[in-house]
């Protein structure tokens, strides 16, 4: 399911040091709200600041220990470890952050997320920078723009944002045929 790459959960308080949501989600979501999943949730980093913009969010991840603490946190986010039980076409954002690289079925979650996500719903990536730095996953496992646009190729850039100096952001809607 996904590669951990010696991966933990960085410290919050470390990661606001240079991650702060609410300085970058509003121009992401434009005032808009709607059902949101937070796919690689993790420990749950961004659901807090995601809750401001659903009117349901879904956190998945395969790590259970994650998952309870996500639950802890947030009652009200429906925490699960696949998207199988999201019905077709009800989500209006699919929010990856620093998640879609380590995911091994790449072609799986994909395949979920044009399942799950409504016509005009929105796919929004944070990612690392793919180049060296001092914290964050190997290079080998970072991804960039091109590498996100061969998966997700059913897929266009509406808007591109940098949320840290060392991520970019992406936000992505299909394409009309």
């Amino acid at each position: 399911m996904h590669h951990r790459h010696g991966h933990y959960y960085p410290p919050e308080d470390f990661r606001r040091t240079f991650e702060r949501p609410e300085e970058y989600l509003p121009e992401v979501f434009e005032g808009k709200k709607g059902v949101i999943v937070d796919y690689g949730c993790g420990n749950g980093f961004y659901a807090r600041y995601l809750l401001e913009y659903a009117t349901k969010l879904y956190c998945i991840d395969i790590n259970v220990i994650a998952l309870e603490e996500v639950k802890k946190k947030f009652n009200s986010a429906i925490t699960l470890t696949s998207p199988k039980e999201i019905p077709d076409s009800t989500v209006d954002f699919v929010f990856f952050a620093n998640s879609f690289h380590d995911m091994d079925d790449k072609q799986y979650v994909i395949s979920e997320v044009k399942r799950i996500l409504k016509s005009d719903g929105r796919v929004i990536i944070i990612d690392w920078k793919k180049e060296n730095t001092k914290f964050g996953p190997p290079l080998s496992v970072r991804m960039d723009e091109k590498d996100y646009m061969k998966w997700f190729s059913d897929f266009t850039v509406e808007k591109r944002f940098t949320p840290t100096p060392y991520h970019f952001g992406l936000v992505l809607k299909r394409k009309t045929s």
